[in-house]
């Protein structure tokens, strides 16, 4: 019973922690283009199924995107693309390695979606996770290259990334420079994370400007909590964006292996912005390991505008 009780208080405890923040939280009344948006969408197939709560307990490649100091440990690979309808996808890649007494990692990602814009005169594009679902005469590109490396000091985890940001409007691109950091503990059988992300200057096109959208998270994870045949999981997150804007994310695992090396596990989570969504995203997701290889899963009905699809294939 008492292996059963501790996940079950730290999920509770998490949850409340972020109901509570919400409910506390003024939001900014000052409006301002912020962005771009492939830089806040979900970035990892599993934490997609997990109310994009990052697993920080069991990380992998893409660690990159969500918490820099996690880049420690086996060499992993991943590709993805996500699709939002018919209009938008995102392509994403990531890999990290051991390196220099720590780890490295390197990452892609590209989201292309349409819109209504000016082509004689572009300038920068906003847009929400919600709009990607609607056409337009317009292809608008954004796409982010990360570079990032973590070690330990002091029995705590630290990482850096560093990224180049672009958007492409009209024929016309701008481009950005920002800073990702970390740190990271395990602490018995929980492991906790903190990041700030998108710390850079603004992205321009011609007179337009845009300040880029960053946050900063706290998580907390627990993996392989062994019930019965099961592998147990969870992940809990909060994040506080520069707009004043407050996000939850909350998610579970359950795996199962029938044979040494095959290994099937279920996935689902809940993710909410209030200043974003009118209600709570609901997550889901599958996947499956074979030694090194992995495939995963992951859906999104993004508050009614559309369902988003998400696949990845993975080796570690």
């Amino acid at each position: 019973m008492p292996r059963l009780t501790t996940p079950l208080i730290f999920i509770l405890i998490i949850f409340g922690f972020c109901q509570a923040e919400i409910n506390g939280q003024t939001i900014s009344t000052i409006v301002e283009p912020r962005g771009p948006l492939v830089l806040s969408i979900p970035a990892s197939t599993r934490s997609m199924a997990m109310g994009n709560a990052f697993q920080l307990a069991n990380p992998t490649s893409d660690a990159l995107f969500y918490n820099p100091s996690l880049l420690s440990g086996p060499t992993a690979f991943e590709i993805a693309r996500q699709t939002f309808g018919t209009h938008s996808s995102l392509v994403q890649m990531s890999a990290k390695t051991e390196w220099w007494k720590g780890g490295i990692g390197i990452g892609i990602q590209s989201l292309t979606y349409a819109e209504n814009i000016n082509y004689i005169q572009p300038s920068i594009v906003t847009q929400t996770e919600k709009e990607l679902f609607k056409d337009g005469f317009n292809r608008i590109s954004e796409s982010v290259a990360t570079l990032g490396y973590s070690m330990n000091l002091a029995s705590i985890d630290w990482g850096i990334s560093t990224k180049a940001t672009e958007q492409g409007v009209g024929g016309t691109k701008g481009q950005s420079f920002a800073f990702d950091f970390g740190g990271s503990r395990q602490v018995g059988a929980f492991t906790f994370g903190v990041s700030h992300h998108n710390l850079g200057r603004q992205l321009t096109i011609r007179n337009s400007q845009m300040t880029l959208k960053d946050r900063t998270t706290l998580g907390a994870a627990f993996h392989d909590w062994i019930l019965g045949p099961f592998d147990i999981g969870g992940s809990a997150a909060l994040s506080r964006h520069s707009d004043g804007s407050i996000s939850q994310h909350i998610g579970g695992e359950v795996s199962w292996w029938p044979v040494v090396g095959r290994t099937f596990t279920a996935r689902f989570g809940i993710r909410n912005n209030e200043q974003e969504f009118q209600s709570a995203v609901l997550t889901f997701g599958m996947a499956f390991r074979g030694d090194a290889f992995g495939l995963d899963y992951a859906f999104n009905d993004i508050d009614g505008a559309g369902d988003s699809h998400r696949i990845s294939i993975s080796w570690q």
